[in-house]
């Protein structure tokens, strides 16, 4: 049975990297509440604002930029045309953990398929975010083109989700300090001093700072030292570099990377939208698949702190 994969603008993968990996044109526009009580659809197109003005809007107003899934209508006008040319639908979103969108998209999902008997729609909870998300999308993609069923490539998803990392630093604390994630106080001081934390995913969803690292340049080189004593089988994966409002950093990272490796490809992207009002301006990483994620984190720690101390 045929299906087609589908993105939420929360996994900011772009029009020209969906056609070249055959996941499906169209997209999930999330909502945006802007400053002001102005309502927009999250674009990963960039229609409606620059990249550049975007992020000095949320830069600006932290915490004033709120999101929130697609509404009904939204995921009608996306997910009913594949439906009625009788094909099944594959859709990937942001994590359970710091998001509702999963479980929204299923009630959606349960009420669309109401009209549509015998079709199906699968909702891939990522436990990612931003093009982590996406990276999961583009190797359901590449499953999908060598003949996996719809049933085997939901549980591969399911599974693999457990080995994509990220690692990379963010250079603008006050985000993180909006989130909870260390004092207001020490943001601030932080930022004075070059400090930058470092980040990797959790098992449940979440993205746990690794520690901290003072300057740019030894932020970048532990992110690479990371990424080669986590990856497995480097070089026939794709790795994607995210970046808000980072992009000659994120050329930077390329560049450091294919000194030293030799991935089968690497996909350079922007945080979007959605996912660009919680992260702010400042994040560069990359996602990559690894070793698996350890129930609590402490092996990640424990092999930051060694590369740190060296």
């Amino acid at each position: 049975m045929s299906y087609e994969i589908v993105l939420d603008s929360t996994c900011d993968l772009g029009k020209d990297i969906r056609k070249e990996y055959g996941i499906y044109e169209d997209f999930l526009h999330a909502c945006l509440e802007m400053p002001g009580n102005k309502e927009e659809k999250a674009d990963l197109e960039w229609n409606n604002y620059s990249i550049e003005d975007y992020f000095k809007i949320v830069r600006a107003k932290p915490g004033q930029v709120k999101t929130a899934f697609a509404t009904l209508d939204e995921f009608e006008r996306v997910v009913t045309p594949i439906l009625k040319a009788g094909k099944d639908v594959m859709i990937f979103v942001i994590s359970s953990g710091i998001s509702g969108t999963a479980n929204g998209y299923r009630s959606h999902a349960s009420i669309v398929l109401d009209d549509f008997p015998g079709r199906k729609i699968e909702v891939i909870d990522t436990l990612k975010y931003s093009a982590a998300s996406g990276l999961l999308a583009i190797e359901a993609a590449k499953n999908k083109a060598k003949g996996m069923s719809l049933e085997d490539n939901v549980k591969w998803c399911n599974e693999a989700r457990y080995n994509l990392h990220e690692i990379g630093p963010m250079d603008d604390l006050r985000f993180l300090a909006k989130n909870g994630r260390i004092a207001a106080g020490k943001a601030f001081f932080g930022q004075l001093a070059g400090v930058q934390p470092v980040a990797d995913f959790t098992r449940d969803g979440m993205s746990k700072p690794l520690g901290t690292v003072k300057g740019a340049d030894a932020a970048n080189k532990i992110a690479l030292k990371y990424l080669l004593k986590v990856a497995k089988d480097l070089e026939n994966q794709t790795v994607v570099i995210a970046h808000s409002c980072r992009k000659e950093r994120a050329e930077l990272f390329k560049k450091q990377l294919l000194e030293v490796a030799k991935p089968k490809e690497v996909v350079v992207t922007s945080v979007g939208q959605s996912c660009g009002a919680n992260i702010g301006p400042g994040l560069c990483a990359y996602f990559f698949f690894g070793e698996p994620l350890s129930e609590d984190g402490s092996k990640e720690a424990k092999l930051f702190s060694e590369l740190k101390g060296k």
